[in-house]
């Protein structure tokens, strides 16, 4: 996969990431199992001692491991490899996809459906629009497949408190992905706190705002207000802030310390370290802006997703939402 003009040209991915990531997705998916109800009754019906289904079970985890490669390897591709990819990976799959239309990304794995295809696309998943919408027009959020399958990856992700890049050209709609997820989140559980990196983000100052969303809990331990939350940062366009002499980005390396360490020093007192506990780090940037190289030993800590301009279907399932919204309710 070295030979990939986008690993090249658009963002560096870290193959030991890649490897992290999948095992995330692997570990979400099986604990899931053996949590959710009605998937922990299916496979106790498969574990059943008098006519057990062992070859069904290998399939669920196989399907396991093909839906977490293929979002670990596939989803931080461009827009001219993704196509290929996708064939290549479904031609080698063996618990096959449904058709050769779609690619492989479209489809989500049900570990439930042993008995006929499991691959499900995202488009069933898709929660109806919610009339009466009263804000501006430019915040309004249509669900489609693309926001379905992106909030699936990043529970999946918040619950591991791993991170998420997400890649692409101005209009793809990167941002909105995330402000939607903050949007629909347990404020009881969970606080989000969005940075917008430009060339005049310093260091001090990110570390600054980072530490304004955070209190002291014991001694050196500081966290997300009140205790027993998780605090996600949103850093959209990641790689705006401007290169030293070195080639190195202070922001950048501020929040990989952060990740790698979880700790930052007393500006004033350097002798001094403050631990950050339960945060997390999400980020967005254009790989046609800023710097065309981002630090590996940071993107490695996240799942690196292209996104990609709207495809007809996902165009399609957006105004045809909104135009029977307005026949319904003119007023709107």
């Amino acid at each position: 996969m070295d030979d990939i003009k986008y690993r090249e040209h658009i963002t560096p991915v870290c193959e030991m990431g890649q490897f992290t990531s999948m095992t995330t997705i692997i570990d979400n998916l099986y604990t899931t199992l053996h949590t959710n109800k009605e998937q922990l009754d299916h496979l106790k019906k498969l574990k059943d001692e008098t006519n057990p289904n062992e070859d069904k079970i290998k399939d669920i985890y196989e399907g396991f491991f093909l839906f977490a490669t293929m979002w670990a390897f596939g989803a931080s591709l461009g827009e001219d490899d993704k196509p290929s990819w996708s064939n290549a990976f479904k031609s080698t799959s063996r618990i096959k996809f449904p058709d050769d239309k779609n690619q492989c990304f479209d489809f989500y794995f049900d570990p439930i459906e042993m008995s006929g295809c499991p691959w499900k696309p995202w488009a069933a998943c898709v929660k109806p629009f919610e009339t009466g919408y009263e804000g501006l027009f430019t915040n309004l959020v249509v669900p489609t497949a693309e926001t379905t399958r992106q909030k699936f990856l990043l529970d999946i992700h918040l619950s591991a408190r791993k991170g998420m890049l997400y890649v692409g050209s101005a209009g793809t709609g990167k941002t909105t992905i995330i402000k939607d997820y903050f949007a629909d989140l347990n404020k009881e559980e969970t606080l989000t706190a969005i940075f917008n990196c430009s060339t005049y983000t310093f260091s001090k100052k990110l570390q600054e705002d980072i530490e304004s969303y955070t209190e002291k809990k014991a001694g050196r331990n500081f966290g997300p207000r009140p205790p027993s939350k998780a605090l996600i940062y949103f850093m959209d366009d990641l790689n705006m802030p401007f290169l030293d002499k070195y080639g190195t980005q202070a922001p950048i390396c501020l929040v990989r310390q952060i990740i790698d360490y979880g700790l930052v020093y007393d500006r004033d007192h350097l002798e001094e370290k403050k631990y950050l506990q339960d945060i997390i780090f999400a980020a967005a940037m254009n790989p046609k802006s800023g710097s065309f190289v981002v630090d590996l030993r940071l993107t490695r800590h996240m799942t690196t997703v292209s996104c990609l301009v709207a495809s007809e279907d996902i165009l399609k399932t957006i105004y045809q939402q909104i135009l029977d919204d307005h026949i319904k309710n003119p007023k709107n």
